[in-house]
């Protein structure tokens, strides 16, 4: 499964991009799911972020597919791990 960020790029046409993507949800095509922006509040309170693991920077590269491409360290440079 891949996972989008959809930008309408005028705003307006935000509605028609927004009935589409929900008629894409009805029919069962997609799932959709509206990001609430996060506040400065809410992102200066809140913890910094553990480290990933060895396993998670793994997954990381693996979901990426830069292995055949690159060495393991180049991907992880290349995706800031």
């Amino acid at each position: 499964m891949k996972t989008y960020r959809v930008k309408a790029v005028r705003e307006s046409e935000q509605q028609l991009v927004l009935e589409i993507l929900q008629n894409l949800q009805r029919k069962g095509t997609i799932v959709f799911e509206e990001e609430r922006p996060v506040e400065m509040h809410e992102s200066a309170g809140s913890k910094a972020a553990a480290p990933a693991t060895d396993e998670q920077v793994q997954e990381i590269i693996d979901e990426a597919e830069l292995i055949p491409y690159y060495s393991e360290q180049e991907a992880k440079n290349i995706l800031h791990l």
